[in-house]
């Protein structure tokens, strides 16, 4: 009887260097396909001009949107919810910006 245990552990050693050897090839390959995509989306982004701001943007509102009234309640509200009062208890005097 001869025992063929060494052709059994080649075939077996053979199997995995291959398989490891393509999972490194995966990987290598996914490492190099999202740098090039990288470098595309990089390009792309220089090439889109920049929006022209005109000068209705570029003007700074100093006016609160909506109407006062509804925003000074609100601001009550808030701060009477904040304080534990009533809202009576609340008047609302002037508005500055905050900086």
């Amino acid at each position: 009887m001869s025992f063929e245990g060494g052709a059994a552990v080649s075939s077996t050693l053979i199997t995995f260097l291959l398989g490891l050897g393509i999972v490194f090839i995966g990987l290598i390959a996914l490492i190099v396909i999202i740098k090039i995509m990288g470098a595309i989306m990089r390009a792309a982004d220089k090439k889109k001009p920049e929006p022209v701001k005109t000068s209705e943007t570029q003007a700074v509102k100093t006016e609160p949107e909506g109407d006062l009234n509804e925003i000074k309640a609100a601001v009550a509200a808030a701060l009477a919810t904040m304080l534990g009062e009533s809202v009576k208890g609340i008047r609302i005097v002037s508005f500055k910006k905050a900086e």
